[in-house]
């Protein structure tokens, strides 16, 4: 996303460290599904609102052809330098305008649709670049249980204050999210609108933690979805 210019540095940092508030637990999530449904060798693979490029270039060490896609040029540059094995693009997520029609067997989506405006618009555009028969694989922060409404009470558990859509922003200064926000969304808006778009859904997961020390409780949410053939 463009307006990850600025914190692209910081955001690399945060995936490389592999914390418990990082995007690891999508990242296996997304390798897992794809191990599941085909050999990914050699399928063209769209990973939109790829970021500094970590899920791109996993995918494109199993032998995919991958395209990262972003609106963030810094985050790309940190991508182009780590590996040119994967074609690196700049555009919108909500429109992949220099992305042809039916070109990709997979396109996934690593916690990025919280950062958009309108994540339907992510949707219809993913279904058109997918063949008939292909899939998109997302993830997001669990809205419930991983949300700024949602606090921990010490018991592995936590209180949910809220859960309208709506726009945030965290407290403090100069972090991602009390600069930038993100959207909140229940669940439900999410998976309307996924199958809105064209998808037959396949599945959804709620994600183990990686850290439980805070409590036990999904911090992601997963959906998988087919483009069903002509």
């Amino acid at each position: 996303m463009a307006q990850y210019d600025g914190f692209a540095e910081q955001y690399n940092q945060l995936v490389k460290q592999g914390g418990p508030t990082g995007p690891e637990a999508a990242f296996r999530y997304i390798e897992t599904q794809l191990g599941r449904l085909a050999d990914v060798r050699g399928l063209a693979i769209c990973d939109v609102g790829c970021g500094q490029g970590e899920l791109s270039l996993r995918l494109s060490r199993s032998g995919a052809d991958v395209t990262g896609v972003d609106l963030s040029s810094e985050q790309l540059a940190i991508a182009r330098g780590e590996s040119d094995r994967v074609r690196w693009v700049l555009d919108d997520a909500m429109e992949l305008g220099t992305l042809p029609d039916e070109a990709f067997d997979f396109v996934v989506s690593s916690v990025m649709l919280m950062d958009v405006s309108d994540h339907a618009k992510v949707f219809r555009a993913s279904h058109r670049i997918l063949k008939p028969g292909g899939a998109m694989i997302w993830v997001i922060m669990h809205p419930c249980f991983q949300s700024p409404f949602s606090h921990p009470l010490g018991d592995g558990s936590r209180k949910v204050l809220d859960y309208r859509e709506q726009f945030w922003k965290s407290g403090g200064t100069g972090t991602i999210r009390s600069t930038l926000g993100a959207y909140h969304r229940p669940l439900a808006m999410y998976i309307n609108d996924f199958m809105g778009a064209g998808f037959a859904l396949g599945r959804v997961d709620e994600l183990d933690r990686l850290d439980t020390s805070v409590d036990v409780l999904p911090a992601h949410f997963a959906a998988i979805g087919f483009k069903l053939p002509k």
